[in-house]
């Protein structure tokens, strides 16, 4: 729950809009996430329609208006849980149960990283800890606050197929600190290179040629070692964090890292670690949602949503519904089956309002919102509208799937 969310480039398309407001207006600021159009554009002029309409409604004390307007609504709805990218400024209000969040990632990368949002870092690297440590104290106003129900750290962390990290770590210089782990790992394993050699079937003339090396092996023939690094790799990942958490934010749970891509062995991983493994699920159910066999910890759900194009929206987002009594049964059919999974305990909407007509940092303009984020409409999406029908658009199913 937040007003960050209804701001829109408008730098480089000024035309896309009518009556924009002149430079000194106090909703204007730069924006320095960009992602296809704004990618390459960064930093660029954005304004936040959504805030402007709230001052235009409230006046001065608009964002005290938003607050106490925001905690009696999901009161009033039934919903008992402030979730991820809500403002502090709210949460420290003691009004409504929240979760704290932070990201781990101001330390070294692991340069051979396949790079979705952001890279992996390197969880070897000295600085991994300290950047953790870090987090914590960025939002210390939540340690030991009752009304916290505990800690995400990072979000949406890309981590490839079971041998992927020891992968990217071969593919890595001989200087990054994984690979360096990586390396003392094989020589306690094998006596020679000659020994790694015959049972990757490589070519490496000596240990020092393989930590320069960066090609990629024989995958068949070296993969239960890459799998066993990639193991030692996750769970230096969460068990690093726990730790910290112990330390800095003892009795507070550690909610995971939001996985929305995963593979078996980052699961198991955060399970070692975590008090509770985190899972962003667009889906219209979560009935195939399973941990790993063997694996038996709570599960929240940290996203989903659904959406349509019968109202204002140009994408009716990751998981369309028909209209918006279609989302309703929705959002019924997703919470009632994860009120009957055996270890999900919550569920967390994404989001409180929809996207930006004309696209957040990324282009994305999804109505996903319990709210409506109004902002001037594109004249040729104006144009476009009145020509659709909107009850043959997209729609989606509403059986569980």
């Amino acid at each position: 729950m937040s007003t960050n969310f209804g701001s829109t480039g408008v730098e480089h398309r000024e035309s896309y809009f009518r009556g924009l407001k002149p430079k000194d207006d106090p909703f204007y600021f730069s924006s320095t996430w960009g992602i296809g159009f704004y990618g390459s554009k960064t930093p660029y002029l954005s304004y936040n329609f959504y805030v402007a309409n709230l001052f235009r409604k409230y006046g001065d004390q608009w964002n005290e208006a938003f607050q106490t307007m925001a905690h009696r609504r999901l009161k009033s709805w039934g919903i008992n849980t402030l979730a991820c990218w809500s403002d502090p400024a709210i949460s420290k209000q003691q009004k409504t149960p929240y979760v704290a969040f932070f990201r781990a990632e101001e330390c070294p990368i692991l340069a051979g990283a396949e790079q979705r949002w952001t890279k992996f870092v390197d969880v070897f690297e000295e600085e991994f800890e300290q950047t953790v440590i870090a987090g914590v104290k960025s939002c210390q106003s939540s340690v030991g606050d009752p009304w916290c129900i505990g800690f995400y750290v990072d979000n949406e962390l890309y981590w490839g197929e079971d041998h992927s990290l020891g992968l990217w770590t071969i593919k890595s210089p001989a200087s990054q600190a994984a690979k360096i782990e990586l390396v003392r790992d094989l020589k306690a394993k094998y006596d020679s290179i000659k020994s790694l050699n015959a049972a990757w079937g490589g070519e490496y003339k000596s240990w020092e040629a393989f930590s320069a090396a960066t090609e990629t092996p024989d995958l068949t023939k070296a993969s239960d070692d890459l799998i066993a690094f990639s193991k030692k790799f996750s769970e230096k990942y969460f068990q690093t964090i726990k730790s910290v958490l112990n330390d800095r934010a003892p009795n507070q749970p550690y909610l995971g890292c939001r996985f929305i891509w995963d593979n078996e062995t980052a699961i198991r991983a955060a399970c070692k670690s975590c008090d509770v493994v985190s899972f962003n699920r667009y889906r219209y159910s979560v009935d195939d949602l399973r941990l790993p066999k063997g694996e038996d910890l709570p599960v929240l759900i940290g996203e989903f949503h659904f959406g349509a194009l019968d109202r204002g929206m140009f994408h009716p987002s990751k998981v369309p519904a028909k209209n918006q009594a279609d989302r309703a049964r929705c959002y019924k059919n997703f919470v009632r089956s994860a009120l009957s999974h055996p270890n999900i305990i919550g569920t967390h909407w994404f989001q409180y309002t929809s996207e930006p007509t004309s696209g957040r940092g990324d282009g994305e303009n999804y109505q996903v919102g319990l709210l409506t984020c109004v902002t001037p409409l594109i004249k040729k999406q104006l144009r476009l509208r009145e020509k659709l029908d909107m009850g043959c658009t997209n729609s989606g199913p509403t059986e569980n799937k």
